[in-house]
């Protein structure tokens, strides 16, 4: 159940309060992702026409501008969905540039596809429940040979498109491949590598084709979007640049740098290797790369399209990127984020908060509920010797340790989730193993039925065992326990199939 306008103060207020002296207003617009390098770029360029409301879940952030600009600010925390829907009240559209491969908590137990999938999820959900009206979202160019196997960081990508667009709201998808322009990651570690090596190993993947676009030109397309109902809810490629493979992008920067550019080929892609040279030389952190590298193995051109029509004439050369995009001396001007990054990584160390996030298969026809209570079930009769779960008629799940005598963790039901079969959510309110916090941590199943799985999910929880200790014990403990319940679901499911 997600959060109703009654369930919020002031809720049953008109979203859109009218001003008396200026009655006609402008569309509001919800950013997630607002503060980095296409967010920025796309609030400044848009701001004469739209308002917006930048959803963040760093306090830094939020606090550096709330109240400059034009710009609303408010700290969100986007697994959270009854606070997500409260944050989006009153937005008529909806921009989604979130890819979470940061961390976001001290201890991350999660591959990127599951967090992308479930923030997904909560999004396309709040939007669905708050009004929004259409929704945005920039993903990743695709291979035109629909058959081959997609990198991870695609797959991904894709996946993320299926879900937004799997409910109500219009969604439209605008697909990019590298995006050059001041700040941005592509473009810094193209430049850096040219400024900073005077020798280069050129893996295999630097022969493919890839199409790369202006920053400006991307903010083109998301007015047309914005405005233009003929655009909503479609799908369209963007490319702006002349196609190029990574060795003519190489050359052409250092040509632009009048550097000249020693190199010698490398027969295979050597993925991992690449990842850590190209971090290294380049400063653009490793989580960032290897999903971009990754993804340059394919051959990934824009398609023909209609929004690709009405921007042609006007695109951006990328003579022209590279100009705008770095300082006299021709060093790439810094990322947005660049000033609050090391603030945040500090916030998030002191917080002392985990997040576990792990995807399983789904038995056909189960609901969230039933997953939940077979947890239990399952983690009696697996550990009984050691814990004891037991579920008492309000709904509290407790797990006790040595005969019941220790009340290990204690999770209560929130109230937003009762009546949603694809969802059980659990607040970690008690237990000698977690600390007393606000907000509180989270423990919940959510389900994809159209994908035949589930994502089990912690979030926020603070341990009461100090760091380093739980670290190596409490947490590598959760991840196997986790892991096996995971494997007990797949069985349970090839049971289910075989009686049928």
């Amino acid at each position: 159940m997600l959060l109703k306008n009654s369930d919020i103060p002031g809720g049953n207020r008109s979203p859109h309060p009218v001003n008396e002296s200026n009655t006609r207003r402008k569309p509001l617009v919800a950013v997630a992702g607002a503060s980095g390098f296409v967010g920025t770029h796309l609030r400044r360029a848009l701001e004469e026409e739209y308002d917006f409301r930048a959803l963040s879940r760093s306090p830094h952030i939020v606090g550096e501008n709330i109240g400059k600009g034009t710009t609303q600010w408010q700290r969100c925390d986007l697994y959270s969905l009854p606070r997500l829907s409260q944050a989006l009240l009153g937005c008529d559209f909806a921009i989604y540039l979130v890819h979470s491969m940061a961390p976001s908590s001290r201890l991350m137990q999660a591959d990127f596809e599951e967090t992308d999938l479930l923030l997904a999820d909560n999004f396309i959900r709040a939007a669905e429940d708050s009004g929004i009206r259409h929704i945005i979202y920039l993903s990743g160019l695709m291979p035109a040979d629909s058959a081959e196997e997609l990198s991870p960081h695609l797959r991904s990508r894709l996946e993320v498109e299926e879900t937004l667009r799997s409910r109500s709201i219009p969604v439209t998808v605008l697909r990019a491949g590298l995006i050059f322009g001041p700040g941005g990651s592509s473009f810094s570690m193209l430049v850096n590598l040219v400024r900073r090596l005077p020798f280069m190993l050129l893996p295999a993947w630097v022969d493919t084709n890839t199409h790369s676009i202006d920053i400006n030109d991307v903010c083109r397309a998301f007015r047309l979007c914005l405005s233009e109902p003929c655009y909503r809810g479609d799908i369209f490629d963007l490319g702006g640049h002349q196609p190029m493979t990574y060795r003519q992008m190489i050359l052409k920067t250092s040509q632009l740098m009048d550097r000249r550019c020693r190199s010698m080929d490398l027969p295979l892609n050597f993925f991992k290797i690449s990842k850590r040279w190209i971090a290294l030389f380049s400063g653009v952190p490793a989580a960032l790369v290897g999903p971009l590298i990754e993804s340059l193995k394919y051959d990934l051109r824009a398609k023909p399209n209609p929004l690709l029509q009405a921007l042609a004439g006007k695109m951006v050369t990328f003579e022209d990127s590279f100009e705008k995009a770095v300082d006299s001396h021709g060093r790439p001007l810094p990322n947005p984020r660049r000033h609050t990054q090391l603030a945040d990584a500090r916030h998030i160390k002191k917080a002392r908060r985990a997040r576990s996030v792990q995807r399983m298969p789904l038995p056909a026809g189960w609901a969230a509920q039933q997953v939940a209570a077979e947890y239990g079930e399952w983690l009696t009769r697996r550990y009984g010797g050691l814990i004891h779960a037991e579920r008492c008629a309000a709904g509290v799940l407790r797990f006790f340790a040595l005969r019941g005598r220790i009340t290990l963790l204690e999770l209560t039901p929130t109230p937003y989730s009762l009546d949603d079969r694809h969802r059980c959510a659990f607040y970690i309110s008690g237990g000698i193993l977690s600390r007393d916090v606000a907000p509180p941590g989270r423990f919940e199943f959510r389900l994809f039925k159209d994908r035949s799985c589930l994502i089990a999910s912690i979030h926020g929880f603070a341990p009461m065992l100090p760091w380093w200790f739980y670290a190596r014990t409490q947490a590598v403990v959760h991840l196997r326990v986790m892991r096996a319940f995971g494997k007990h679901l797949a069985r349970v499911s090839i049971s289910d199939v075989s009686q049928h």
